[in-house]
């Protein structure tokens, strides 16, 4: 019995602690230069990968076309910085101003970060 409940002790701990592996990557977000948030979540619509030659590419979008064009007018040829939860995935420069409600973020992340950030705006 002590075996039983041992196991289904530890059982529920790895479980718990997976959960909060993945918890750890909720939210999607993009900064400016001074940390101030521009976009989180709520904002994006969906997301997908695009594979190119040599770099992985995520394409956004928004739920309000506003969205994008704003934070582009405001931060144009600056750098903004893509968080993944806590943690900073990439840092593009916006070379443009975007008039749609759709962009394309070419960034320093690795394939995974790219999956993660996708299924973040898509759950």
């Amino acid at each position: 019995m002590r075996l039983i409940v041992s196991t289904l002790a530890a059982l529920f701990l790895l479980i718990g602690c997976q959960q909060n592996v993945n918890d750890e990557f909720n939210d999607v977000s993009i900064k400016d230069q001074e940390g101030n948030v521009l976009l989180t979540s709520p904002d994006f619509e969906e997301a997908s990968i695009q594979e190119g030659e040599n770099r992985v590419l995520v394409n956004v979008n928004f739920n309000n076309s506003d969205t994008p064009k704003q934070m582009t007018e405001n931060h144009l040829n600056e750098k903004v910085h893509i968080y993944l939860g806590d943690e900073k995935i990439t840092s593009p420069t916006i070379r443009k101003v975007i008039h749609d409600d759709s962009m394309q973020v070419a960034g320093d992340y690795t394939k995974e970060e790219a999956q993660q950030f996708v299924d973040v705006i898509n759950q």
